[in-house]
C-alpha cells in the first residue's frame, strides 16, 4: 500500500511540473500562433516574447521569495502569500497583451494573452476569501483554447483533468478548489474569445 501511494505521489508531482501554469500557457500561445500563421519561426518568436514578459519574471519572483524565506514553496501554496504574486503576474500579462498588440501578433495569440490575464484577475479576487487552484485554472484555459486546433483539444483536456487530480493527490488543493479553477479557466477563455471576435 505504501509503494502504491509513493507511485501516485511521484506521478502527481511530475504532472504538476509538466502541466504548470507558467509553462502550459507558453505551449498554448506557440501552438495557436503556429496554427494561425503556419510559421514556426513566428510562433517561436511570440513564445519567447511571452516567456520573457511573463514566465521568467514570475518564476524569478517566486524563487527570490522562497530563497528569502518569505514564501514557503515554489507553488506558493499559502493563500496569503499569493497577495503579492497575483498583481505581479497580472502586470506581466498586461505587458504581454500590449506587446502582442504592438507587434500585430495573431488574434488567437492575443486572445490567449487576454484569457490568461482575465483568469489571473478572477483568481486574485477569489484569493482574498478562498484558495483556488492556479494549476487547474491555467490548464482549463489552455485546454479550452487548444480545442481551436484540430487534434489538440482532447490531449489538452486530459492534461487539465490530470493536473486537477495531481493537486488533490499532493494535498495542495481540495476538489472544490480544483473545480473552481477549471470553471475560472473556461469562463475566462469564453470571455476573451468573444472580446477578440468583436475586434
Amino acid at each position: 500500500m505504501v509503494i502504491k501511494a509513493s507511485y501516485r505521489q511521484t506521478a502527481a508531482h511530475w504532472i504538476s511540473i509538466i502541466v504548470h501554469p507558467i509553462a502550459f500557457p507558453l505551449l498554448t500561445v506557440g501552438a495557436l500562433t503556429d496554427y494561425t500563421t503556419h510559421s514556426f519561426k513566428l510562433a517561436a518568436q511570440i513564445t519567447l516574447l511571452a516567456l520573457a514578459l511573463t514566465s521568467l519574471p514570475v518564476a524569478a519572483l517566486v524563487a527570490w521569495q522562497v530563497a528569502r524565506g518569505r514564501w514557503t514553496d515554489l507553488d506558493v501554496s499559502v493563500r496569503r502569500q499569493r497577495y503579492a504574486l497575483y498583481p505581479v503576474g497580472i502586470l506581466c500579462m498586461l505587458l504581454m497583451i500590449g506587446a502582442f498588440a504592438l507587434l500585430h501578433a495573431p488574434l488567437l495569440a492575443v486572445g490567449a494573452a487576454i484569457t490568461f490575464m482575465l483568469a489571473n484577475v478572477v483568481d486574485a479576487g477569489i484569493n482574498f476569501a478562498y484558495k483556488v487552484s492556479a494549476h487547474a485554472t491555467g490548464a482549463a484555459a489552455c485546454a479550452a483554447l487548444l480545442w481551436l486546433i484540430p487534434y489538440w483539444g482532447v490531449p489538452a483536456s486530459i492534461a487539465a483533468l490530470l493536473v486537477g487530480w495531481s493537486r488533490v493527490e499532493l494535498g495542495r488543493h481540495t476538489r472544490g478548489q480544483v473545480l473552481l479553477g477549471w470553471g475560472v479557466g473556461i469562463a475566462s477563455t469564453a470571455v476573451a474569445l468573444l472580446t477578440v471576435a468583436a475586434l
